[in-house]
């Protein structure tokens, strides 16, 4: 048993302090922007995200990411007949493409394009209503511009963009302020 642990305990320091890791993971703060029904009405309240390199090149590295969280429109605050919570999971799986820039080593700008969809489910009741059994789920295609800066080899902080085109839906006008939602990401990362 104590040969065991010991080997265990050697290959994760191995794993942990390698200098080349192909996995990361992320916390960021989502913030909605623009004028469209996600800016005006939701307010970011976490995202987590990981990444994992598949192709590691001088240049430019490609991989998978997957982003999922949480935003809120509480409507409680505003009326009191429409007292009900709106929560929005984004879901974001997504390929990526990383720049490596020689004279600037910690400095990582990055590109992903993926397929977003967006899980709402209400609480509460909207004029004595009950809405509780109220769910949807939006999706359309995802753009993704970002810049990552190293902290250590491990840790490192991030901005990103992120832009949903979502599809049409039945009963929704086709508008901008209904089918393009925008957030801007700050957090912080480590490599695994």
């Amino acid at each position: 048993m104590k040969k065991t642990l010991l080997f265990v305990f050697l290959n994760l320091n191995l794993f942990l302090f390698s200098q080349e890791s192909k996995l990361s993971i992320e916390l960021n703060y989502p913030i909605p922007v623009d004028n469209n029904f996600i800016g005006k009405n939701y307010n970011g309240i976490v995202d987590i995200g990981a990444k994992y390199k598949i192709i590691d090149k001088n240049i430019l590295d490609f991989g998978v990411a997957f982003n999922t969280g949480l935003l809120v429109f509480n409507n409680s605050k505003d009326s009191f007949t429409q007292n009900f919570k709106v929560y929005a999971y984004p879901i974001q799986p997504k390929i990526y493409c990383e720049f490596n820039i020689k004279n600037v080593e910690k400095l990582h700008p990055y590109t992903s394009l993926g397929y977003s969809f967006i899980v709402f489910k209400a609480t509460g009741t909207n004029n004595g209503y009950d809405i509780s059994n109220f769910n949807d789920t939006q999706s359309g295609l995802n753009l993704n511009l970002g810049l990552s800066y190293d902290i250590t080899n491990r840790f490192f902080v991030n901005g990103q963009f992120d832009f949903i085109k979502l599809q049409k839906e039945n009963g929704i006008p086709n508008s901008t302020y209904n089918t393009s939602v925008n957030l801007i990401k700050f957090g912080i990362g480590l490599r695994i």
